[in-house]
């Protein structure tokens, strides 16, 4: 036996591969178990993972390879840079400590990563070779043409040459600075998306464009050749100091480059669809250089290039080849199978015979899960499940909620080793259904409306949707296939009009969740073969709807990577708008978890709060009716009004010009906080809300099927981040015109698990014990009594549930009480002496609202740690963490460890975070939040079962 094991790390999609005796046992990219997006770091996780798919420890490797020579690619950075002296002296800083630190000691990492349990040599082999070795040797065929298109290895961004048997041969290739990849994502970061990591983005909006800078491209940018060589002009980029283009590049483009996330114009999609034509031109014209070279009829891709479906769609379409095979991971990732297998055939001379199809198993070379073990992590969450008898019923079951529109996680088998999900981790839906594009985009995936999703079709019946030239095999959703005349429907005239983004809405075939504006769609072809349960599913859907084909994207969120694990798949369905999914044989359907069930059949709100409503005035239940809710004590009516129930109830004497509640209700509706922005979308608050941290913890440690409540909400916007996952989140506070802005980005996206009520902390308008979380993160830091609001609070919560409160300290706010002062004396000038007002990125509502909020506002109170955890010791809580910590030598929790218990500490400790605080805690005004939980655990609670 032979075990080879390699490696690809260091770029943007580090993975390991194993292969014993020439198979391919097993192959995974590190994000996928990291849960970082493009890992780059060393694939300590997949080496693991593919040692233990293989049964293999270690020392019973025989060789490990390294996708690329990394004292190669070194002396191409150093060789760079030096030739732009002094230019790019700050990038270059900024890169050597990485290099001098880890990069350019593989083998000592490698070797650390293996447990010092390898003795043997490390092999590296250039990058180029690793991608032509992936493209071949896992290929149907005996013999082929290689081409290899990326960014750049060590100096190579281009090859080709010929595979025979079990040998490559690279006869020809470009160097930097001449690069296609590199080109493609200077230009999609110059549109606004992320470089080399969203260039399908920029692929995805070219057909929404005209190319009408196609010739400014070639004049200015690259000189491409009648064979597809180039030579780009490196004075419009800076390749060195990042895909970044320059002020050059900027002038004859019309303007600097587009900020991310705004909107994306006539321009942005003019370069998108310009540069995506030369993109297809190079690539053509190296096709057919490659075939008059070699004389092959068969090609094989790889490298990020290849991973441009549209591109690859016209090589079949056009190109001279008879055949052609990509690699599924054709990025970086395939590099650590390229370099496994190029040690096993090209240097160990070890026997290949190709097979038919390929020798990658469908792609399907990742962890897989047995049913056992996935009901033991359904077991450990409070999902509401069904374990289905067999296979059968299973495919029954699913076929018919796709049949009925609904949206389906599909989580069967091994995890493919591609950039895409291929039926093992997908998201499924019928393809027939206008919107159902949109509504992935929109709330199951959050991304761009633009984005297109794949078709999955019968292999049987591929022709009878898509033009499919000869006897292509498109296994791996890389070709994008034009649909058949017959089924497409040609726009409107009014349809025909739309421009922009707003052309993907207009439906263009039978199928419209597939076609995209150019009427195509990328293609996977679905056989018995290599995709098992995944055709029997796609047959059943066929024989119940007369269609052979399913939507299919991959299985994450926009910002993650696809699931590898039940708990990520779990965790993916759960903070989306996927309707069911499919684990194994156990279905879970939206409908049946915890938040939805009860409020089955309710769309408004105030239905969903049925259940948790008390008189604010008796305490007593609340009798429903027309738009209004009745104390059944006292007969008292509360109206309804937009979907908020108006619960308010004074408990000091209204006309008293010093109750503190009134006057800060009315402070709040007359200076409000800034509201969401006009084109707020979903996505936009996620962002917003993930990069705000606190609220990223939150939604991590709170589990899913929670009831929770955030007192002092405001205009809703962390209650409706955490409710866009699976939780009952109910927002309360004084000011209804802050409520009315909430409930009107709920009531706008179809946020069905949320709700808003007018409420005031000292007259609770719930029954007791009624929630899962209970969030107070400002309110009781301007009452009356905090402590009694405190207690009021606390009274909501479940036994075992979590308090969360936010207090002002009264250390950290000795530099704001003085700047008050000044501000007094001064008229509200010299408002540079706040931190949190220096920052350039405030917005000048933003402005207006924190200076307000921190030195116009009519009440506070302030609080020491010490006084907080007498609190919790009064009531019984069991202190959990404060933020920032209590104690001076403790860490920051991890991103998912908000909720894990931290020992309280003494007042030393105490004494010396206050210290402290005197001069950090002026940022953000002296606030800090204390974290407790309420005794006991009732069986079934949400809480009581990690998730």
């Amino acid at each position: 036996m032979t075990a080879i094991l390699g490696i690809s790390a260091h770029h943007d999609d580090s993975a390991a591969a194993l292969v014993v005796d020439g198979e391919i046992v097993a192959a995974v990219q590190e994000e996928r178990i990291t849960r970082e997006r493009r890992d780059p770091a060393l694939p300590v996780n997949a080496i693991r993972a593919c040692l233990r798919m293989g049964g293999l420890a270690p020392e019973q490797l025989d060789y490990v390879g390294f996708y690329e020579k990394p004292y190669q690619k070194f002396d191409r950075i150093v060789e760079s840079y030096l030739s732009r002296v002094p230019y790019g002296l700050r990038s270059f800083t900024n890169v050597m400590p990485s290099w001098l630190k880890e990069r350019l000691w593989v083998p000592r990492e490698l070797r650390k990563s293996l447990g010092g349990a390898y003795r043997k040599r490390f092999l590296f082999v250039e990058h180029h070779q690793s991608h032509a070795a992936a493209a071949f040797f896992p290929s149907p065929f005996q013999e082929a043409a290689i081409l290899t298109l990326d960014g750049v290895g060590e100096w190579a961004t281009s090859s080709f040459g010929v595979g025979r048997g079990n040998r490559i041969e690279l006869t020809h290739e470009l160097r930097f600075p001449h690069s296609l990849g590199l080109l493609y994502a200077a230009v999609s970061s110059y549109v606004g998306f992320e470089g080399d990591s969203d260039g399908s983005k920029l692929a995805n909006i070219a057909p929404l464009g005209d190319p009408t800078y196609t010739d400014l491209i070639l004049e200015h940018l690259v000189d491409v050749k009648g064979d597809g060589s180039f030579r780009v002009n490196s004075s419009y980029f800076d390749f060195e100091a990042g895909l970044t283009t320059s002020p050059s590049f900027h002038e004859i483009f019309g303007g600097p480059p587009r900020e991310p996330g705004s909107e994306i114009t006539q321009r942005e999609l003019d370069i998108a669809a310009s540069i995506q034509k030369v993109t297809e031109e190079v690539v053509l014209r190296a096709a057919r250089h490659v075939h008059a070279k070699t004389g092959m009829r068969n090609l094989c891709l790889s490298g990020g290039v290849a991973l441009n479906c549209v591109a690859n769609g016209r090589i079949l379409r056009e190109g001279p080849f008879e055949k052609i095979w990509i690699q599924p991971a054709a990025g970086d990732a395939g590099g650590a199978l390229g370099v496994a297998l190029f040690i096993g055939y090209q240097l160990l001379d070890q026997p290949r015979h190709a097979r038919p199809g390929d020798s990658e198993n469908g792609a399907l070379l990742g962890p897989s899960f047995t049913n056992d073990e996935i009901r033991t992590f359904l077991e450990g969450t409070t999902a509401v499940y069904e374990d289905l008898d067999d296979d059968e019923t299973l495919i029954e079951r699913v076929a018919d909620l796709l049949a009925s529109g609904k949206v389906v996680g599909w989580f069967q088998g091994r995890m493919e080793f591609a950039s895409r999900g291929l039926g093992s981790r997908s998201i499924l839906a019928d393809p027939r259904l206008h919107d159902v594009r949109g509504a992935i985009n929109r709330m199951v995936k959050f991304r761009e409306p633009f984005r297109p999703l794949a078709a999955a079709v019968l292999r049987e019946h591929v022709g009878e949707y898509f033009e499919l030239p000869g006897s292509a095999d498109c296994p791996y959703m890389l070709f994008a296939l034009p649909v058949s005349e017959r089924e497409r429907r040609q726009p409107t005239p009014d349809e025909a009009a739309a421009r922009g983004v707003e052309r993907v809405e207009v439906q263009r075939s039978t199928i419209p969740a597939v076609t995209h504006v150019d009427f195509s769609a990328p293609v996977q072809m679905v056989d018995s073969e290599r995709h098992g349960i995944f055709h029997r599913l796609l047959t059943a859907f066929h024989e119940k709807t007369g269609c052979p084909l399913l939507a299919n994207t991959g299985f994450n969120l926009d910002w993650e990577p696809i699931v590898n694990t039940p708990k990520d798949a779990y965790q993916t369905f759960m903070s989306s708008g996927m309707d069911a999914l499919c684990l194994g044989r156990f279905l879970l359907t939206k409908s049946q978890q915890g938040p939805w069930v009860s409020i089955e059949g309710a769309r408004r709100p105030e239905h969903m709060l049925r259940d948790l409503l008390a008189s604010p005035c008796c305490g007593v239940d609340l009798v429903p009716g027309e738009d209004r809710l009745v104390c059944a004590a006292c007969g008292h009516v509360f109206p309804v009004e937009g979907g908020i129930p108006r619960l308010f109830w004074s408990h000091e004497e209204v006309d008293d010009p010093s109750a503190v509640t009134e006057m800060v209700k009315a402070f709040y509706e007359e200076t409000p906080f800034p509201n969401y922005q006009d084109d707020e979308s979903v996505r936009s608050l996620i962002d917003k809300s993930r990069k705000g941290l606190y609220a990223d913890m939150l939604h991590r440690a709170i589990p899913f099927n929670s009831t929770v409540l955030e007192v002092g909400c405001g205009t809703g916007q962390l209650t409706n981040f955490l409710g866009i996952a699976c939780r009952r989140m109910v927002g309360a506070d004084l000011c209804l015109n802050s409520l009315q802005l909430g409930e009107k980005f709920r009531s706008s996206h179809d946020l069905d698990t949320i709700a808003f009520t007018q409420m005031n902390l000292f007259r609770p308008a719930f029954k007791r014990e009624s929630f899962d979380v209970v969030l107070c993160n400002g309110v009781l830091l301007t009452t009356r009594d905090a402590f009694a609001g405190f207690q009021n609070i606390l009274s909501l919560v479940k036994p075992g549930g979590y308090v969360v409160i936010g207090l002002y300290n009264t250390f950290g706010r000795l530099m704001t009480d003085l700047r008050r002062q000044i501000f007094r004396v001064t008229g509200g000038r010299a408002q540079w002496l706040d931190p949190h007002l220096r920052r350039s990125s405030l917005s000048e509502d933003q402005r207006r609202a924190w200076f307000a909020d921190q030195y116009l506002h009519p009440h506070e109170t302030k609080h020491t740690i010490g006084e907080a955890l007498r609190w919790f010791d009064e009531c019984g809580v069991e202190f959990v963490r404060g933020l920032p910590a209590v104690k001076p030598d403790e860490d920051p929790p991890a991103l998912d460890g908000l909720f894990t218990t931290t020992p309280p500490g003494n007042r030393l400790d105490h004494f010396l975070v206050q210290a402290i605080h005197i001069a950090t805690g002026s940022l953000e005004g002296g606030f800090f939040i204390m974290i407790g939980r309420k005794p006991g655990a009732p069986p079934g609670s949400a809480l009581s079962l990690p998730v």
